[in-house]
């Protein structure tokens, strides 16, 4: 049973994350027409203001616009979003995806919220996501035939994602805090002091250096600094390179029955990873983030349309 209903003269796509928010005005083909952006994410707000923001920011769009239908992913699905909508178990693909997707509880607007996704990994331990999914499933729209059939995702970010795609279907996810130790170690720590500068050599530098005992290897970045083998200045890039080189070594095993790696973000995280991967002979292809979102809430869109 579709969640939404509408027609093909458009969408309005809401990426609703932590700390920022995106509008984008897509027309019948999915073409992106106008976009706004903010840092008013879900938790820069009470959650009873949630609602009239969104609000607000249609009422602010072309008259044409306005009644458009609605599709939001990301935190606006959690505790402390809009509504708080339940994880889809995985093994998923886009369409049983789409069927769930959980209708606002709002005579105001004629929208629905992407659910996000959880696993058991190889452990036994829950998994979660919230955003990345529709992130998948824009990427899943354009997979070749043989990516369907297995390929590897990576979402770098504040809690990286790597996902498993087993014929054209999520089979499963491993959630690293990679970004999240990167910020706090820079910030509260030893490790960084001063002002900093990227230095490839250094992040190389501390991508070759991680192992298997990583809070042991997080000293050498204060103790290479002691020992003039590293410039202060790029104590944080060597701490990314330690950081990522970990993530990416904890993955090795699992990477061996893969062409290569898709990456999904923006650029500059990317790029970090891409460098890491090739320091381990792994190939690697990038991929927008942000594009592979609208086109993944589009896809979901139209398959949630597609019996109506």
């Amino acid at each position: 049973m579709s969640a939404i209903t509408g027609n093909s003269g458009g969408l309005l796509a809401v990426d609703w994350g932590t700390s920022s928010f995106r509008l984008s005005v897509l027309d019948a083909a999915g073409n992106v027409q106008q976009q706004s952006h903010s840092d008013r994410g879900v938790a820069q707000m009470p959650r009873e203001q949630l609602l009239p923001y969104l609000c607000g920011e249609i009422a602010a769009l072309p008259e044409n616009a306005r009644l458009l239908p609605v599709i939001i992913c990301g935190m606006a699905g959690s505790t402390i979003g809009l509504q708080e909508v339940p994880y889809h178990r995985c093994p998923v693909d886009p369409q049983q995806l789409a069927d769930a997707l959980a209708r606002l509880d709002s005579a105001e607007l004629n929208a629905s919220i992407v659910p996000g996704l959880c696993a058991r990994n190889g452990r036994g331990e829950l998994e979660v996501m919230r955003g990345e999914e529709t992130q998948i499933a824009g990427w899943l729209a354009q997979a070749s035939e043989a990516e369907l059939g297995s390929s590897w995702l990576c979402l770098p970010g504040t809690h990286s994602k790597w996902v498993e795609i087993k014929q054209g279907r999520v089979q499963g996810f491993r959630t690293a805090m990679t970004g999240e130790l990167y910020a706090l170690l820079g910030k509260h720590s030893v490790l960084v002091q001063g002002e900093q500068e990227f230095s490839v050599e250094a992040f190389a530098a501390g991508r070759a250096a991680a192992d298997d005992n990583l809070s042991v290897d997080l000293f050498t970045a204060r103790t290479r600094v002691l020992d003039q083998r590293l410039l202060p200045q790029h104590s944080a890039a060597y701490l990314s390179g330690l950081l990522i080189g970990a993530e990416i070594r904890a993955q090795r095993d699992a990477l061996d029955s893969v062409a290569g790696v898709h990456l999904i973000g923006d650029r500059r995280i990317t790029d970090l990873y891409q460098r890491a991967l090739a320091g381990e002979d792994i190939e690697s292809h990038r991929h927008d983030g942000a594009e592979l979102a609208l086109k993944g809430l589009w896809q979901l869109y139209l398959r949630s349309n597609s019996n109506d």
